[in-house]
């Protein structure tokens, strides 16, 4: 029942929908991270040289071929965007793929340039970006530098292995040749650098026009990146939506990527299960937040199906399709949802209310104006608005849950239940247009249903749990 009500409402958001072909802006960067190796394996032809025999510190023989045929998966959960590992030629036991021989060829157990020129054709014929994660490792012609700054995950991984000193004007010379050969051969749309080495300058090292990525640690500073998901913001979403009654963030720097987790850092099931509570809610609410963002977002695969972990090889697992999709579908309605009013991230945002885990966003736009209203708290809130913010002749008319919001008794009252989000429009009082009653009407209905399949999905937790301290 619950897959039906899925695709009535999909259908019903389309036909409501006026189409576009647009590829991502800088600033709407939706992206999936992954591993390539972890990611889906549909090409036995180019497992060759994988020997796993269940060692889950080896590859697992993941390819492009597995990301072509997971295209649309992705796509449909609202990401414009793949940020792919690292997919140079490499050492045949690193899953990762950072140990790499050289900064040149693409490794042919992932098949090879073929395919992931066509990963690549086919992302950008659907309308998404590219962006490959770029090794620092030293490979032959590069000095390494004396002061690395890793973490714990790090050190575990990369063990003696030597990392680049890109402050070197000579590997930085070297290195943005091979980086622009790489980009210019392939045509991608940005590289991504896990950051472990102070002071690091991407204009010195990366070709200028692309969108460059910095994944930093702590105590790590650098300049020219479009953008930087800083470890400090990453670690303050992950502790806001890990439980209820945090308080969440309501101000980031403007060139911030956000996350709640990368390839070298828990997953953030792993923090909401420390709290004992149910990831798939967790996810939800974080989600609906991240997605909400006048900024690049980004979510590492297998979050969409709670993928646990707190250590390597279990933060990169090989990700099942086949578990309860609950995550998944969820995504796929709030993102076309987002996108059909994605008016409200061409004007102003601005934080009206925030109080440990019930956070407000304003979205002044020159169409419609949007109200955004988290509430990750452990009970119902009710916040009140007065007419200096909304006029008294408007209403709010929920675009999710499909909450209606009027003026009595001199405010706005917003309510809504615990662990809950919803996105209103700001409408004049007579009422709105049909295709967003349509859109609202049919969220309510599938809301409905979301609410009752996490309702037995936290029973069915709690229970395992239980069993689990027996």
């Amino acid at each position: 029942m619950k897959k039906i009500i899925i695709f009535i409402a999909s259908i019903m958001l389309l036909i409501s929908m006026q189409p576009k072909a647009v590829a991502a802006t800088d600033s709407n960067l939706r992206i999936y991270s992954l591993i390539v190796d972890r990611f889906m394996n549909a090409n036995e032809d180019n497992n060759k040289h994988i020997h796993n025999e269940k060692d889950v510190n080896l590859p697992f023989g993941g390819d492009f071929n597995g990301i072509i045929s997971k295209m649309d998966y992705i796509k449909k959960m609202g990401f414009n965007t793949l940020h792919v590992s690292p997919v140079f030629e490499k050492n045949q036991k690193d899953y990762l793929g950072y140990d790499i021989k050289n900064y040149v060829s693409v490794d042919e157990v992932y098949g090879g340039e073929k395919q992931f020129k066509k990963m690549i054709k086919l992302a950008h014929d659907k309308n998404m970006k590219v962006i490959v994660d770029i090794p620092t490792t030293v490979t032959d012609g590069f000095t390494a530098t004396p002061d690395t700054k890793m973490n714990t995950f790090q050190k575990k991984y990369f063990k003696d292995k030597k990392i680049i000193d890109l402050n070197n004007p000579d590997n930085q010379k070297k290195y943005k040749e091979a980086v622009t050969q790489f980009v210019e051969k392939f045509g991608i749309d940005g590289v991504s650098m896990y950051a472990m080495q102070d002071g690091i300058d991407a204009k010195a090292v990366f070709p200028d026009h692309i969108e460059t990525i910095a994944i930093l640690n702590e105590d790590i500073n650098v300049s020219g990146f479009s953008h930087v998901q800083k470890l400090e913001t990453t670690k303050a979403l992950a502790n806001a939506f890990k439980t209820t009654d945090q308080d969440i963030p309501d101000k980031y720097e403007s060139n911030e990527l956000l996350s709640s987790d990368n390839f070298f850092m828990p997953r953030f099931t792993n923090y909401a299960a420390k709290e004992n509570m149910f990831p798939g809610t967790r996810i939800k609410q974080m989600m609906s937040y991240l997605m909400i963002q006048k900024m690049p977002i980004s979510m590492t695969y297998g979050t969409e199906i709670a993928m646990n972990g707190d250590k390597a090889p279990d933060i990169h697992q090989l990700l099942d399709f086949r578990v309860e999709k609950e995550v998944i579908e969820y995504l796929e309605v709030i993102s076309g949802v987002y996108k059909k009013y994605d008016e409200m991230f061409e004007g102003k945002s601005d934080v009206i209310y925030n109080n440990k885990g019930n956070q407000l966003i304003y979205f002044d736009t020159k169409k419609v104006d949007f109200v955004y209203n988290v509430n990750n708290t452990s009970k119902a809130t009710n916040v009140k608005l007065d007419s200096k913010k909304i006029p008294k002749d408007q209403m709010l008319s929920g675009l999710l849950i499909g909450d209606r919001v009027h003026y009595k008794d001199n405010k706005f009252s917003l309510i809504t239940n615990r662990e809950e989000a919803e996105l209103y429009a700001v409408v004049k009082n007579q009422g709105f247009n049909n295709g967003y009653l349509i859109a609202a009407g049919t969220i309510v209905v599938l809301f409905t249903a979301f609410i009752i399949g996490a309702t037995r999905n936290r029973k069915k937790y709690l229970a395992s749990q239980h069993n689990n301290t027996k």
